[in-house]
């Protein structure tokens, strides 16, 4: 005769828990199903890193999340600000550097820039570096879990601590390197928070029909969609955002050997006429327009990625028409800003989306790749 209490107690107990330890815990069945129920209730997958840590961590996780994104968003609106994106001498006042003593320079138009920005950038920035420092030290405490990652909160932390410094030591508008390395650099600490999120949160079991080539088809377009995310910074640090006005085209500028060499030369200083003015030419033409075309790539190959995708489960189909909203509505805003003359708020906007591109790619991945043992 079947006994239904066993019955219950075997679809309930984890695997490899034991056919003699099954036995006994048939003896205090109601217990253990009390307890079993209640830990599925609060978690479905309670040998999760971030089930075992209990609430802080979890909250944490998704409190940096927010914080970087916000940060993010934040850093991109002020350096558009402060280059003169939304002044009132509109193109003229665009790329105006105030020059101090010793060298040094600064943003001429960061009076344009609200004193509350300035203020809740600084605020949320430390706040990030204080969940940060919390996340990385419960991740040490808990390290002797399998499943407890480590080394990428230490990553995160170091990325954190560098980005600081960086931010403090140079903050001279004059060196394109440093724009790039700050937004780069958040672009990519916001994509290392989300797959810290995402591996923690729950196991990932690949469904084997998911298209061949999936995964490594996944990564490919991370790295894409970083290096054009890195392209837009790297407009916006050699102040080439009017460098091109028309579309498709570029005014016909001739492209030379010596201008593809200065456009990409990382430790480029530029060079400021006697009003303030950044010198810009041929350089900042070819810089723009190998932007429009990473836009292009990026659009055919996620398009194509996106279709892979929509082949697989429900999960993957879901991931797939995110994914592909996101990258249709990417090219649309930039051509957008073009048209409009580069409002700040769309420009803003448009590195949102690239934030949110990011991430959608990263969240792709992350299903095709799977977890524990």
């Amino acid at each position: 005769m079947n006994n239904p209490t066993a019955t219950t107690i075997d679809r309930t107990i984890p695997p490899g828990f034991g056919r003699t330890n099954q036995a006994k815990a048939c003896h205090r069945a109601p217990t253990y199903l009390f307890f079993a129920n209640a830990m599925t209730l609060i978690s479905p997958n309670t040998h999760s890193p971030l089930a075992r840590t209990g609430g802080l961590y979890p909250l944490l996780i998704h409190l940096a999340l927010a914080l970087v994104f916000m940060v993010v968003i934040l850093s991109a609106y002020l350096r558009l600000a402060g280059s003169g994106l939304g002044c009132m001498d509109w193109p003229e006042c665009y790329a105006v550097i105030k020059t101090k003593a010793g060298g040094s320079g600064s943003l001429a138009a960061m009076h344009l820039v609200p004193a509350w920005a300035t203020v809740v950038h600084r605020l949320t920035a430390s706040a990030l570096g204080i969940a940060v420092i919390g996340i990385t030290l419960m991740s040490i405490q808990r390290r002797k879990h399998p499943e407890q990652p480590v080394l990428l909160p230490i990553m995160i932390l170091v990325l954190t601590i560098l980005l600081s410094l960086l931010g403090y030591k140079t903050p001279s508008p004059l060196l394109p390197w440093v724009t790039l390395c700050n937004l780069a650099g958040g672009m990519a600490m916001l994509a290392l928070l989300w797959w810290l999120r995402q591996r923690s949160a729950s196991p990932v079991m690949v469904n084997k029909a998911h298209p061949r080539g999936l995964r490594l088809g996944a990564l490919i377009g991370i790295v894409i969609i970083f290096i054009q995310i890195s392209l837009g910074a790297w407009v916006s640090a050699n102040f080439a955002a009017t460098a091109c006005t028309d579309i498709p085209g570029c005014g016909g500028e001739p492209w030379t050997a010596v201008s593809l060499r200065e456009s990409f030369d990382l430790t480029r200083t530029l060079a400021v006429m006697p009003n303030g003015k950044v010198v810009t030419g041929t350089a900042e033409k070819v810089i723009h327009m190998f932007h429009r075309g990473g836009a292009l790539v990026v659009l055919i190959y996620i398009v194509w990625l996106c279709w892979r995708a929509a082949r697989g489960d429900r999960l993957m189909r879901r991931t797939a028409v995110t994914l592909f909203v996101l990258v249709l509505l990417q090219p649309l805003l930039g051509v957008t800003t073009i048209a409009m003359n580069l409002p700040i708020i769309a420009v803003t906007a448009h590195n949102a989306i690239a934030a949110l591109l990011l991430l959608s790619a990263v969240n792709l991945f992350h299903h095709l790749a799977p977890t524990g043992k």
